[in-house]
């Protein structure tokens, strides 16, 4: 049986305000470890899957800054006549295609442009074929006979509690090999560089106490308490975790923008203590 990490730690909050939605992760920050093992490093895959869910949330939360139900969604694909060999093919003709759409902009006074988009490579038949969300404000049936590759589907955007429907679309995979194998499904993604980063203040070392984080996980404490924690918010998602190893717990809170509501002196000691 492995002995627990019994060295002293404080909860740290880390908040992401990211469009509508806010992402709040509470974790410990050990102060005093004492005597521990040498540290390693983590696995490859370990570092694999660590390294996927930052880009996964990274696109997350730059979609959710800077795009609206007023914005579009496309689904580009290629026929047969204008199949490209490799993602440097694909990667070109995307960026040609921006380059078009940028262009009849420019020429119609429009507002400036911002564009987020994932090339895939399908796993089975091995066809490329783009996600992408651009703003609003160019007529749909233009955008779609701009394309001139193959098919073009154009929709509305729409959001839930969770951000952007569909957002699996969007998701960065680590492809396993290199991206020129046809057998690999391939997932790269770029944006305009005009998109506005999410907001992330200072991050809070004890505002939430460890003891709290604790009641939270098993059920004790209410959304109704923690929501009065951040006003103008209502919570969509608690994921709590207790690390077995260092016996620290985590919590990530997901909340949408409400109405405000206030904090009350009685929760907002009991979230203190």
């Amino acid at each position: 049986m492995k002995r627990k990490y019994k060295g002293k730690y404080i909860q740290r909050e880390r908040r992401i305000y990211h469009g509508d939605y806010l992402d709040v992760n509470i974790f410990p920050v050990f102060k005093k470890p004492g005597k521990r093992k040498k540290k390693t490093n983590p696995s490859s895959e370990i570092q694999k899957k660590l390294n996927q869910t930052y880009r996964e949330n990274k696109v997350t939360y730059l979609i959710n800054n800077n795009f609206s139900k007023k914005d579009l969604e496309m689904g580009l694909g290629f026929d047969d006549e204008h199949l490209p060999e490799t993602y440097k093919d694909v990667q070109k003709v995307t960026r040609n295609y921006i380059r078009r759409i940028k262009h009849y902009i420019s020429k119609n006074d429009l507002p400036e442009l911002k564009y987020l988009y994932v090339i895939e490579r399908g796993a089975t038949n091995g066809r490329w074929h783009i996600h992408m969300i651009l703003s609003g404000g160019i007529d749909r049936d233009l955008l779609e006979s701009m394309w001139g590759q193959g098919y073009a589907h154009t929709y509305r955007l729409e959001f839930d509690d969770n951000g952007l429907k569909g957002l699996a679309k969007y998701k960065v995979k680590e492809p396993t090999t290199d991206v020129e194998v046809i057998d690999e499904k391939i997932h790269r993604w770029a944006a305009s560089k005009n998109l506005k980063k999410p907001t992330i203040p200072k991050d809070r070392d004890g505002f939430i106490s460890k003891d709290t984080v604790r009641d939270i996980r098993k059920g004790d404490i209410c959304e109704r308490e923690i929501e009065r924690l951040y006003p103008g918010y209502t919570i969509t998602d608690i994921s709590p975790y207790l690390n077995t190893i260092n016996a620290g717990e985590y919590l990530t809170i997901r909340l949408r923008k409400t109405k405000n509501s206030r904090v009350t002196k009685e929760v907002f000691y009991k979230c203190r203590k």
